[in-house]
């Protein structure tokens, strides 16, 4: 049965970690190790557990939340109470994964009778645990046990990150993935047209980086006297559809759906600079269609993020116009016949 993934957890196991949960009482002096699975604070926030999880069905030590649900494995009719509590202020742990202890509450997905592994070259393998959830709150647990990305599994942008995550993770999905709750292997699908030309291009990746917001940052820099810190980091942007945006840009010649050219400017090679908007912010479940986006000016673009902007109704657009309200002053966005009709064909669907 397929069903529709709303949000994913998953920790790439470390070999002591696992070697902890898999060892037998005696093996090491002072007992079998570890029984838990952890997943570090700084990889998953606790917010994204209560997301993920809902509200705690108990409180452990030092009034920490835990919570007790039932979980499923991909491929296998076995259902399994489990526990997932904050261990410690710098964890969430599932609790009782120890294989050789009479408390051992394995999750049936993680056990060797069902061709999880039982042993492993951490030199040359990576082994990754998870546990998705589906729009109906069912929760799945599976595995895999892979260097690269088989070339017959199907992944997009959201799910790549299972692969690329160096310790623990969650995600979100904002794309309409689907998960085979028979299919134990990598039980993962989508509709590829979803995603289809949304590989970034380095002329976005500049924009994306050119057009962060860092007033924040600087303001606080400035109140507390602070240098400014040279460090290296790794940008995550959210996945646009590439496709999508060249071909307004093109379809509108730069030229902003609100102000024409007139707060705009011309770049080096003669063209005009633009952007593009999403009415509904992809953040928030907006598509990422042409019936969603406009082309605008950088300073409407940044005026309909941070202003004051009354609700944009496209059920009342009148000859390719639609009033609108920019801290109260009346504007209008203006479309294009080939792009409105994107925009009515979205409103009878």
């Amino acid at each position: 049965m397929k069903k529709p993934v709303d949000s994913l957890v998953l920790r790439r196991m470390t070999y002591a970690d696992f070697r902890h949960i898999n060892k037998v009482v005696g093996e090491e002096k002072g007992g079998g190790g570890q029984s838990y699975i952890d997943f570090p604070i700084k990889d998953i926030a606790l917010k994204s557990w209560i997301a993920f999880l809902g509200k705690k069905t108990g409180t452990g030590a030092g009034k920490r939340p835990q919570w007790d649900f039932n979980v499923n494995s991909l491929g296998i009719t076995a259902q399994k109470k489990i526990r997932i509590y904050q261990r410690r202020q710098a964890s969430v742990s599932i609790a009782s994964q120890k294989i050789h202890s009479k408390s051992s509450n394995r999750v049936p997905a993680w056990h060797p009778d069902n061709s999880f592994p039982v042993d492993y070259n951490p030199a040359s393998d990576n082994l990754v645990i998870y546990i998705a959830k589906t729009t109906d709150k069912e929760y799945y647990a599976g595995w895999f046990l892979k260097n690269e990305i088989p070339k017959n599994w199907p992944v997009n942008a959201e799910l790549k990150k299972i692969f690329e995550e160096e310790s623990a993770g969650y995600i979100k999905f904002n794309s309409l993935v689907f998960i085979d709750t028979e299919n134990k292997e990598w039980a993962f699908s989508f509709d590829p047209k979803a995603i289809e030309n949304q590989i970034k291009t380095e002329e976005t990746k500049d924009d994306d980086l050119r057009d962060e917001d860092t007033s924040p940052k600087l303001a606080k820099l400035a109140d507390s006297n602070e240098k400014p810190a040279i460090v290296e980091r790794i940008l995550k942007i959210r996945q646009r559809n590439d496709k999508i945006v060249k071909n307004l840009k093109k379809l509108y010649k730069g030229r902003c759906q609100i102000s024409g050219d007139t707060l705009t400017f011309k770049k080096s090679n003669g063209e005009l600079y633009s952007e593009v908007h999403h009415l509904i912010p992809l953040g928030e479940n907006g598509s990422d269609a042409y019936e969603n986006a406009i082309v605008v000016s950088p300073l409407i673009h940044r005026m309909l993020h941070y202003a004051k902007v009354t609700k944009i109704d496209l059920t009342k657009i009148k000859k390719h116009k639609l009033k609108m309200k920019i801290n109260g002053k009346e504007y209008e966005i203006t479309w294009l016949p080939d792009h409105l009709k994107t925009v009515k064909k979205s409103l009878k669907d």
